[in-house]
């Protein structure tokens, strides 16, 4: 008698071994003959920057809470996953830029603070900056910092979802094209090998952000219905294979 081979639900693919222990210095980038960008870590003297950012009602309405910080107190619990010791489970960092001769100054934040089950990059930028193409520029740097994190080899079983959003997430890392697939070539045979992948979660509504992860090369590969607190929305999910 016959036996059914069934498709496998786990596979092969990587993640940054935590916790971190990668030096993380300051990182510039210029944008143009007049304005350059610096990527710093967190620190606690940033917090009235960070409550500046948070209290901007444009920028905050693309979040999941869709609120303004009231409070410091209130962006001091926000930051807190970014400061040591948490900084060992996040890799985030605070955007500063320069314009000519003027002082730096606190324009946003980039980072992932979602490592599970998919990593997922998120970034923020001060109202007054936007459309000077700061925002894609730290999302290049900070690809380049991000694909040279140590990593280590796991294996993710798509029955481990913990909810629909963990399945969907394991799905765009799992349903990956065949010809990116057939690079990682596996050692196991009865296991599936994929790149690992970095996940933009975007509102319908925010082509601004859509546009940046495209110049960034992220590619569209599915949109979901999000049921976010009080928030209704459409989501798009872009994802970038390792190199």
């Amino acid at each position: 008698m016959s036996t059914i081979k069934r498709a496998s639900t786990r596979y092969r693919t990587t993640r940054p071994n935590i916790p971190l222990t990668v030096e993380r210095k300051s990182v510039e980038a210029r944008i143009d003959d007049h304005l350059i960008i610096q990527l710093r870590i967190f620190q606690q003297t940033d917090l009235e920057h960070a409550h500046r950012l948070r209290a901007q009602v444009a920028v905050m309405a693309n979040t999941s809470t869709g609120v303004t910080d009231a409070t410091l107190e209130v962006t001091q619990n926000w930051m807190n996953r970014f400061l040591a010791p948490n900084d060992k489970v996040t890799f985030n960092f605070m955007i500063w830029a320069k314009q000519d001769n003027a002082p730096w100054e606190h324009v946003g934040v980039i980072g992932s603070h979602m490592l599970t089950p998919v990593p997922r990059i998120g970034y923020m930028l001060r109202t007054e900056w936007w459309g000077k193409s700061i925002t894609t520029r730290a999302v290049q740097t900070f690809l380049s910092l991000w694909w040279t994190l140590e990593r280590k080899v796991v294996e993710i079983d798509l029955n481990d979802a913990q909810d629909e959003h963990d399945l969907h997430l394991i799905r765009l890392e799992y349903d990956q094209d065949e010809q990116l697939v057939s690079t990682y070539t596996s050692q196991c045979r009865d296991v599936k090998t994929v790149p690992e992948i970095l996940v933009a979660e975007i509102e319908e509504r925010n082509i601004a952000s859509i546009r940046v992860v495209q110049r960034s090369e992220f590619q569209y590969r599915a949109q979901e219905t999000i049921f976010e607190n009080t928030k209704t929305f459409i989501q798009h999910d872009y994802t970038i294979a390792r190199p």
